[in-house]
């Protein structure tokens, strides 16, 4: 742990605290006698509505509802929003997101999101980078559907977009702090400052430092691993010279040296005869082809690589420029994000040094998006350009000194591994227009289209290599992988362009006061890729096409009396050559990975949400959803005739719900809360072995906080996982090696978070 760096955050939270104390009081004392609900402002349509009033299935989450599940990372918002989903093996970094059951399960550098995320305005494209951390956030929005009109890079599950709080002209000092102190040895801290920096002009900085001893116990090397160690932060100016023209200049980084979660080990082979074990299972005994049998406890293991890494350095910068015309408002934002990430795991998460696995990303991208939108009128529009860029460097190794000399050319008389180095230059261009018409008072509709013309080129290239100097600690990346090479097995270089149309319609009818009824026809795209994890044969590299995914969807949006709020909606999507990821032990018994196009699969379902104020201080919401997903057709050569199974990561059934009291107290507010999610079963992988699944299963989380008066000063003590399930996020099929590896779940946590607000 870097007691400096958090000793010295802590001295910035002290300074705050007491600068905050002379700051310049607000009189904006929060209502705790109010028996309405907020109303909810997105702008996932590019403009600042109310959530009820805009035809799409999205869910939007304040500052406040972040703040009262102790919401710190992106992952942590399956928690908090129906059909969502989350699947990821390389802990902090690295989630692969699902709506509605579309997501990707590909975990090499080179994967790209079938869900968008954003930060404010800006597509972030590496995977590394998509499990930041939340910090001063204004919102979240989870816009579910194909997002093929108004944002970025197409996607075909939907959104994710985190919107930060801003600088405010005139708004004077102000200061928002928070630590916490938990389980697990748990330290984290922020801090949020917003000041004036001239009378036309505003700042704001910000930053979260934590700190956590790891979850997992290595019975092997006596140490706790899994641990947290990330800084992050953000800075901002707001410009305002007059009032028609504003520029916002923001850039941020991060620093994370966490630890990989260590994987657990489900041994397949039965020990007495040599063969399939009969019901495997961890505490078996069942062992992998070495004889490791692991423990049935989820947090603790034997692993020959402590604390394995799971690094991530990045930084990124934008200017957004808003200049308010009579006719229209002109917006650019110009973008920069770079990483390198780099991550070691025990792939044997054995005490064998058996097999290891090093991952090298580093991405560079620069966006501009020129958009024109027009005012508040019964035609409304808007139009725009995007253009992106993208250079990616990677690698990925495996030493496996575990299969003895000569593992895979049976002569060099070696130990030996595999590796790939690649990189690939991706060039998009969009040309977008979206219009409204009103009708009339009660009749709206929406056309939008998009016109891309993307490009990519690969080089990729495979080798098998000699490990014999690579100790279990030791990190492999590019020339480190082409100056051990035996062989080279792969020479693939690959230069393709594909153009693609995209969009929406939708109509959307006001009933009546509060209650509007909408349908939408959506097509959206996913990106070409190429096979990260090819390494034995030219056979295995591919590039494949983009996938298309068109989805039908209607929905029913009401609001009464303002303390009531019930949306509901049903949706079918309809795939057409959808990327499908495969990794499954060959007949040659190593396991083998392939990226394909599936012929075709379809999914159907729906959400319901539920928002319940019935009396000032108590809270209830409840949010369900249901999808029902298939491949219709679909043979692969390695995984067989996939067609009628389940897709992964795609659980029929969820439900999310919390209930919140609150009752004025001499002085403030005492809270008690509790939430929790259901999910019903899923599978890991597209063959739906029953080995790589989750069952249903529930977590429990539950806080009790006491406020001032204005929730100045906020103490909360709170519990997640209450109930100590102990669950799967992800599972991958090494059978080939005699094991599937498990990626586990947090355990149970509880900690004290105390959060000072200025005004």
């Amino acid at each position: 742990m870097q007691m400096k760096s958090l000793a010295n955050l802590a001295g910035v939270v002290g300074i705050l605290l007491l600068s905050g104390a002379y700051a310049q009081q607000s009189s904006s004392a929060a209502d705790t006698t109010s028996d309405q609900l907020s109303e909810v402002v997105v702008t996932a349509t590019r403009r600042a509505e109310s959530a009820q009033s805009v035809p799409l299935s999205i869910t939007a989450l304040s500052a406040e509802d972040l703040a009262n599940i102790g919401a710190t990372q992106t992952r942590d918002l399956v928690e908090l929003a129906p059909n969502l989903s989350e699947q990821g093996s390389f802990g902090r970094t690295d989630p692969s997101f699902f709506i509605r059951g579309v997501g990707s399960t590909q975990f090499n550098p080179n994967s790209n999101s079938k869900v968008g995320v954003y930060l404010d305005d800006v597509y972030l494209n590496s995977p590394a980078v998509q499990g930041s951390q939340l910090f001063d956030i204004d919102r979240i929005e989870v816009a579910r559907g194909p997002q093929g009109t108004l944002f970025g890079q197409n996607t075909t599950g939907g959104m994710v977009r985190a919107i930060t709080n801003k600088p405010t002209i005139g708004g004077g000092f102000t200061a928002d702090t928070s630590a916490t102190a938990g389980s697990y040895n748990e330290l984290d801290a922020q801090a949020a400052i917003g000041f004036d920096t001239g009378e036309t002009s505003a700042a704001r900085l910000a930053v979260i430092d934590e700190h956590r001893d790891g979850t997992q116990y290595n019975t092997f090397l006596h140490t706790r691993d899994g641990r947290t160690d990330a800084l992050a932060w953000r800075a901002q100016w707001l410009w305002k010279p007059g009032s028609d023209v504003d520029l916002l200049v923001s850039a941020h980084g991060n620093r994370d040296r966490s630890d990989l979660v260590p994987y657990k080990q489900l041994g397949l082979i039965n020990p007495a005869t040599g063969g399939r074990c009969p019901a495997p299972a961890l505490g078996s005994g069942c062992t992998d082809i070495l004889g490791y049998a692991d423990t049935a406890n989820y947090h603790q293991g034997e692993w020959d690589i402590p604390h394995q890494a799971s690094w991530v350095d990045s930084l990124g910068s934008s200017a957004t420029l808003n200049w308010h015309l009579p006719q229209f408002t002109l917006t650019s934002v110009t973008a920069y994000e770079q990483n390198t990430s780099r991550i070691l795991e025990d792939t044997s998460a054995s005490p064998n040094d058996f097999l290891t696995g090093s991952y090298y990303g580093h991405p560079r991208q620069i966006s501009e998006e020129i958009r024109l939108t027009s005012p508040e009128q019964q035609l409304r529009w808007i139009a725009g350009v995007y253009y992106f860029h993208e250079n990616l460097d990677s690698s990925v190794s495996f030493a496996a000194p575990g299969l003895g000399p000569s593992a895979f050319t049976g002569t060099s008389g070696d130990l030996e591994g595999i590796g790939q180095v690649s990189s690939m230059t991706t060039n998009s261009y969009a040309a977008f227009g979206n219009v409204d018409f009103a009708f009339t008072s009660r009749l709206k509709l929406t056309l939008g289209l998009r016109v891309t013309h993307e490009s990519k080129k690969v080089q990729y290239d495979a080798f098998i290599d000699n490990v014999n100097d690579v100790p279990p600690l030791g990190f492999v990346e590019g020339a480190g992988i082409v100056n051990n090479a035996l062989v080279q097995t792969i020479d693939f270089p690959a230069d393709k362009a594909w153009n693609n149309v995209s969009g929406r319609a939708s109509a959307s009818y006001t009933i009546t006061e509060g209650v509007l009824a909408y349908a939408s026809i959506a097509r959206g795209f996913n990106s070409g890729n190429y096979n990260g994890g090819a390494f034995f044969v030219q056979g295995e590299a591919t590039l494949v096409n983009p996938e298309t995914l068109t989805s039908y969807e209607i929905g029913l949006k009401t609001e009464i009396d303002r303390n009531l709020r019930f949306n509901i909606d049903a949706f079918y999507y309809d795939f057409t050559n959808q990327q499908v990821f495969i990794l499954e032990s060959g007949s040659g018994g190593a396991p083998f990975q392939q990226l394909s196009n599936a012929a075709a699969s379809s999914l159907a379902g729906g959400e319901a949400e539920l928002a319940w104020k019935p009396t000032a201080g108590l809270l209830a919401q409840i949010g369900a959803g249901y999808t029902y997903s298939r491949f219709d057709n679909f043979v692969s050569p390695v995984g067989g005739n996939l067609t009628g199974n389940t897709l992964p990561s795609a659980p029929k059934s969820n439900l999310n719900g919390l209930i919140r009291y609150e009752l004025p107290v001499s002085g403030g507010t005492l809270a008690a809360q509790v939430d929790g999610k259901y999910q019903s079963k899923q599978f890991f992988s597209i063959n739906n072995d029953p080995l790589l699944r989750q069952d249903g299963y529930t977590l429990m989380n539950a806080r009790i906080s006491y406020s001032t008066l204005g929730d100045r000063l906020v103490v909360s003590a709170w519990g997640r996982n209450i109930t100590n399930k102990q669950y799967l996020v992800a599972a991958y099929d090494l059978s080939g090696f005699g094991f599937d590896e498990w990626v586990v779940g947090d355990p149970r946590t509880f900690g004290v978070t105390v959060r000072y607000r200025s005004r």
